[in-house]
């Protein structure tokens, strides 16, 4: 094989690992976002927050009500007695009469405070409503968008294999000392060993090659490197 031949086998070889970068990357991307959404993980707090705190005031407004119905009932049964001419004993019809008192003002008391518990049932209630509304249209939002996700990873995944397959097969026809050498220099050049020559320039630092080293890389047996970035040369007749 030539050395132009070479150097033109291991740019294809490059061209074929850059589309393996560039899959590997959509791939990691893709489980990233695939793992869960935050904004997602917050609504699912903020619903649970406001789910709980709804309870709280629900159990709230329903001691409220049974505290107001108990004493409903306890001053309708004293109520009963002060009126219905049991009692007759001065003394007995004082106590009587202050008790019902004590029980209407209890009464007027508790009536403001389960008022104010309502109202703020009420709102608690509104406010679980709206999380659970938002939470319920993120999910059906992400819910669509993992579906697509998942098909995309999986033809990803179809593709790389497709990609390593035929490196694999590419490289089975290039010498094992050269192969080494693109490697090495894949490592430590940001993964681009091999740089065109793009009007007499090197197409990856741009610097202008000399009359002599665009002889040498179209006609020497060796492979020529970029004097300014270090890049093997590839030269397309």
């Amino acid at each position: 094989m030539s050395t132009t031949k070479i150097a033109a086998t291991l740019y294809q070889l490059q061209q074929l690992d850059l589309e393996l970068e560039r899959v590997h990357a959509e791939q990691q991307a893709l489980e990233n976002s695939l793992q869960g959404d935050s904004a997602l993980k917050k609504l699912r707090v903020e619903n649970a927050i406001a789910q709980q705190q709804l309870q709280l005031g629900l159990q709230a407004q329903k001691e409220a009500e049974w505290t107001l119905e108990e004493l409903d009932r306890r001053l309708r049964l004293q109520e009963q007695r002060l009126y219905s001419g049991a009692v007759t004993n001065a003394k007995e019809l004082y106590a009587l009469q202050q008790e019902v008192q004590h029980l209407r003002a209890q009464q007027n008391r508790q009536e403001e405070m389960a008022l104010e518990v309502i109202l703020s049932a009420e709102s608690l209630q509104e406010t679980a409503d709206k999380k659970a509304e938002a939470l319920e249209r993120a999910q059906e939002k992400w819910q669509e968008t993992n579906a697509s996700g998942m098909l995309r990873r999986d033809q990803l995944g179809e593709k790389r294999k497709e990609l390593e397959a035929n490196r694999t097969q590419f490289v089975s026809d290039i010498d094992a000392q050269v192969l080494s050498r693109y490697e090495a220099l894949k490592r430590t050049k940001q993964g681009r060993a091999v740089s065109k020559v793009d009007q007499n320039s090197c197409q990856w630092c741009r610097v202008i090659l000399t009359h002599s080293e665009l002889q040498r890389v179209r006609t020497t047996t060796d492979l020529q490197m970029c004097s300014n970035c270090g890049r093997i040369l590839y030269y397309d007749r």
